[in-house]
């Protein structure tokens, strides 16, 4: 027996290593190297046998080899399926342990360690058939039972070896063990050929049996994906692909699951050729093996890696097995399901036929036209869809009926000609026939026959199609008429040049009577320089005739029958007629469209010149801005250095402990200056808002004549005295509705550019009138309105201004004077004013004799309100002792220290908020009457009219007076106070805000008491 079982273990050794030296496959390695660690064993007894004691070196390398057999059959089985990799590492640890026990004890080692050792190899056997069993349950066919005699085959030898540790009282059990190990192993690896046979037909039994249960009717791609399906299915594959040849080389995949590959077209060392000659599994992933590209496709598509492949009975086909991890056994099931390719193609080439012919019958019973059979008497035998709805016979009907009966009566011996002819085997092409329908009403009909045969060519039948063209008679009478209502000349030309085509608007362009133009060549409508070049151009045209429009954009002519000639754009396109090709030309008089272009042309053109000056005077304004700014940071700087400088000296005045008279008055002058720069800068603050539109306006209905007398004196210190200033005022001069300080701005601006045009001397004049302006007046552009306008109008004698300068004279920021020496605000805050008061400023001046600037504002019907004198409201501040709380608002903490400092010495109680947050708890909190909320307007968080709306929820009736450089918040769009609103400017004086102040209370306290007087009368009333 031992020599039996030796002898079946070398067999299946020899057969692996002969196998893996022709195939050089890993997986066949690994099991060279199990059946060689199992032949150790027989190798072992026999050395004993031959030599009696075996030398010591030997034994322990042989039985090394013997303890790796679970080591090698684990790794086998994890090329197979997914094995943990502690499984892998713990049987080695076992192999180098059992090693080293084996080496360091090699005498006692059959004594002391068999036990240990082999109940070790047992249960690693065991993991391995256990993991056998568990892919084959994956599998079928062949691969599913040598899997399993693979796994029942180790399983014995594990357990032999577990009982050769036991002792000689089980050594017949063993070896019956082993002799059944050995004939498992030989089922497994070496089973004869019609055994793998009976088992694989399993597989293919029930692919076959899922391709037969496809419906009859099932497209060719649904076969082939059954197909796959199946196979899948059976033999555990992760996804099978059936490869069909398509036509230039082009391969169509079928698969399941689908995997979405398309068709693709790959070379023949790189695509199903080469995959086929491969006789093992490729690892279409390990790039070193260099897999065709089709294999490598396939894997990546599929998240696979390893690929087998078979040729299917179809030409070019393949049968394409993809696996996450490698197989075993699977060749002669991939071989036997490969060969039932040639009935899945049956099937599929059935489906195809099928398919086409219901494709055929669909397209016949979908065909707009009437498809009719009849044998050779005329008895119809086919009917479709549409030849019921023509006729109205249905199916039933017109099967068995006489075609004749469709043919309208006296029509008969035609179509037996028609009929005798094409059983002759002449081809009927649309010829025109009268039939008739069911309930009699005619029908004109284009008719095409052909004969039909069987197979050997003898006549059966014959085939009908039958167009109903009575449309198509409608449809040419529809387009004579479309052609008569046509507003362009048509004009139908032939190859030859003849005029076939006309209209009424050809007859009325060209001035032909119709009958005129009929049959004559096109080359009379040609002017005559263009008649010899123009056969040539109609030749081409007719070579390829698509439509085409020509005289856009080019110059073309046509002549009228008197001669003469007219601007034409020209429609060419071809009409195909029985006759041949006319080109229809559509002819179009554009004279009015050149002169309409002509126009556009000039108006495109003036629009580019006025943008071109668009640019040029925002280029000036770029320049502008730079002046603005150096003469702003100008001014601002001498106004910081004065203060800054005047500051340090009061500073050094005041550090003195007791400083003397002279140092005090000239502290006193010190504050003087700083106070005037003060000024000064505020005055620039007010020109550049006024410019920008930001000043706070309080319009009111005044006299210009008051307005230049209250600032006469003014001007007069600010001219000096070798400028002769002279005003002359309408007595009967119509009121403004205007800012008085604003337009005392504007006459302060105009004096001192006056002033800078007469250095040496000169007149100033200021005179007032009333004018009318109607619609020629304000025709030029000066957005002024009809109506009655009140004029203004300063003159001087300076040296003028060229015209270039005069032309820029209001622009922003532009000013002649030197860099640093002036901003160029003055005339732009000019027209900034004017302009908001809805009025208009005109400018003339000439080089060496003066300016003149006329400003026009618009006249109003209001009269004018009476105010106190501040005089009045000053000496009421002064008498009376205020006694009133004021709620003092400002996030400056330098301006609020100061102005609640004003307040207080003036004898108001003043609570201090520096947001409008505290504001509102003090509104909410203060137990007494607050009188007065003194509000900032711009600040963080909350602004100025946000807390004087929410502190007047809290104390309704509280009066508000703002207080700000910048009102923006609460002015009006128009840059004005809304009624009732009071605000003091920034920066402003003790007097200044005391003033404001009073007369803010005082005004409160006016309303308060005409409410109650209004009360109590209302009362009395009652």
């Amino acid at each position: 027996m031992l020599q039996l079982i030796a002898a079946l273990y070398v067999m299946i050794f020899a057969w692996t290593s002969v196998t893996y030296l022709r195939r050089r496959d890993p997986l066949l390695r690994d099991l060279m190297w199990i059946f060689a660690a199992v032949s150790m064993t027989f190798v072992l007894r026999g050395a004993r046998l031959i030599m009696g004691v075996p030398p010591p070196a030997l034994v322990v390398v042989l039985v090394i080899i013997i303890a790796g057999q679970p080591y090698l059959t684990l790794r086998l089985v994890s090329r197979l399926r997914r094995v943990p990799a502690w499984v892998l590492r713990g049987a080695l640890a076992v192999w180098i342990a059992c090693a080293v026990q084996i080496i360091f004890l090699p005498t006692e080692f059959p004594n002391r360690a068999a036990w240990p050792v082999t109940c070790v190899v047992f249960l690693l056997d065991a993991v391995a058939a256990t993991l056998l069993a568990l892919e084959a349950g994956r599998r079928g066919g062949a691969a599913r039972s040598r899997l399993l005699c693979a796994a029942w085959g180790i399983a014995a030898l594990g357990t032999a070896l577990l009982l050769a540790g036991i002792g000689p009282s089980v050594a017949a059990t063993m070896w019956s063990l082993l002799l059944a190990s050995s004939l498992m192993s030989m089922l497994a690896f070496l089973p004869p050929r019609w055994l793998r046979r009976i088992w694989s037909w399993g597989a293919a039994y029930s692919v076959m049996r899922q391709l037969l249960a496809t419906p009859a009717d099932a497209p060719a791609g649904q076969i082939w994906q059954r197909y796959c399906q199946g196979t899948r299915r059976e033999l555990g594959a992760d996804a099978v692909v059936v490869l069909l040849p398509g036509p230039d080389g082009v391969v169509t995949p079928v698969s399941d699951p689908h995997l979405g590959l398309g068709d693709r077209r790959y070379p023949d060392d790189d695509g199903v050729e080469r995959l086929l000659t491969i006789e093992i599994a490729i690892d279409a992933l390990a790039g070193w093996t260099h897999p065709p590209q089709v294999a490598v496709d396939l894997a990546r598509y599929s998240g696979t890696r390893f690929v087998t492949a078979a040729p299917l009975t179809v030409p070019g086909g393949a049968l394409v097995l993809l696996h996450r991890y490698r197989t075993l056994f699977a060749d002669d099931d991939i071989t036997l399901i490969a060969e039932l390719g040639a009935q899945a193609a049956a099937l599929a080439e059935r489906a195809t036929v099928l398919e086409e012919r219901k494709r055929l019958a669909v397209i016949v019973e979908s065909s707009a036209d009437a498809i009719i059979s009849k044998d050779l008497d005329g008895v119809i035998t086919s009917w479709n869809a549409a030849a019921e709805d023509l006729y109205g016979y249905g199916v039933e009907e017109a099967v068995g009926r006489d075609y004749a009966t469709l043919v309208a009566p006296g029509h008969q011996d035609v179509e037996r000609r028609l009929l005798d002819r094409v059983i002759r085997g002449e081809r009927i092409d649309q010829v025109e026939v009268e039939h008739r329908t069911k309930d009699g009403a005619p029908i004109m009909a284009s008719l095409t026959s052909s004969l039909i045969t069987d197979a050997a060519g003898r006549p059966v039948g014959v085939a009908c199609i039958v167009r109903d063209i009575s449309e198509r008679r409608r449809a040419e009478a529809m387009f004579r008429g479309l052609l008569e209502a046509s507003p362009y000349a048509i004009i139908g030309v032939t190859a030859d040049g003849s005029i076939v085509l006309t209209n009424a608007e050809a007859e009325i362009l060209f001035g032909y009577r119709r009958d005129e133009l009929l049959g004559q060549n096109v080359d009379i409508l040609v002017p005559e320089r263009f008649r010899a070049v123009h056969p040539g151009q109609r030749r081409d045209y007719f070579a390829d005739p698509r439509p085409r429009d020509m005289g856009v954009g080019e110059a073309l002519a046509a002549v009228r029958k008197d001669g003469s000639e007219f601007p034409a754009e020209i429609s060419l396109s071809a009409l195909e007629t029985e006759d041949g090709v006319i080109v229809s030309a559509a002819v179009r008089d554009v004279t009015e469209r050149i002169h309409a272009q002509a126009e556009r042309e000039r108006l495109a053109a003036q629009a580019e010149r006025d943008a071109a000056d668009r640019r040029m005077q925002h280029a000036r304004r770029l320049e502008s801005l730079g002046q603005l700014a150096g003469g702003v940071a100008h001014d601002f700087n001498n106004i910081l250095a004065v203060i800054a400088s005047y500051t340090e000296l009061l500073v050094e005045t005041l550090d003195t402990p007791e400083p003397d008279p002279g140092d005090l008055s000239a502290a006193r002058a010190d504050l003087a200056q700083i106070s005037r720069a003060t000024e000064r800068a505020t005055r620039l603050t007010k020109q550049l808002l006024a410019f920008g539109r930001r000043e706070i306006t309080q319009a009111q209905v005044v006299s210009l004549n008051h307005v230049v007398g209250d600032v006469e004196q003014m001007l007069r210190r600010t001219l000096g005295e070798h400028i002769h200033l002279i005003t002359h005022l309408d007595r009967e001069l119509w009121p403004v509705c205007v800012d008085p300080g604003q337009f005392e701005q504007v006459l302060l601006n105009l004096a001192v550019n006056a002033r800078d045009a007469m250095p040496t001397g000169g007149t100033l004049s200021i005179d007032t009138g009333n004018t009318s302006l109607d619609e020629e007046d304000v025709a030029d552009g000066t957005g002024l309105l009809p109506g009655r306008y009140v004029r203004v109008r300063i003159s001087d004698t300076g040296f003028g201004m060229p015209a270039e300068v005069a032309e820029r004279a209001f622009e922003p920021f532009f000013t002649t004077k030197p860099q640093g020496a002036g901003t160029g605000l003055g005339l732009a805050t000019v027209y900034g004013i004017i302009a908001a008061a809805d009025g208009h400023v005109r400018l003339y001046s000439e080089n060496g004799i003066g300016t003149t600037v006329t400003l026009v504002l618009p006249a109003t019907e209001a009269e004018g309100e009476t105010e106190a004198p501040a005089a009045e409201a000053t000496a009421a501040a002064e008498i009376a002792a205020p006694q009133e709380t004021i709620l003092l608002v400002e996030d400056e903490a330098a301006l609020r220290e100061a102005a609640s400092r004003i307040l207080k010495r003036a004898g108001y109680q003043v609570l201090i908020a520096d947001d409008g947050a505290g504001a509102l708890r003090i509104a909410q909190s203060h137990p007494d009457p607050i009188h007065l909320l003194l509000t900032d307007v711009i600040m963080p968080n909350m602004m100025g009219n946000e807390v004087a709306a929410r502190v007047h929820a809290l104390r309704p009736g509280i009066p508000v007076l703002y207080m700000s450089g910048y009102a923006q918040p609460v002015l009006t769009e128009n840059g004005t106070l809304p009624p009732g609103v009071s605000i003091i400017e920034k920066p402003f004086t003790r007097s200044d805000l005391l003033d404001r102040v009073h007369a803010r209370l005082h005004h409160a306290a006016e309303d308060d008491e005409a409410a109650a007087t209004g009360g109590a009368g209302l009362a009395e009333g009652r």
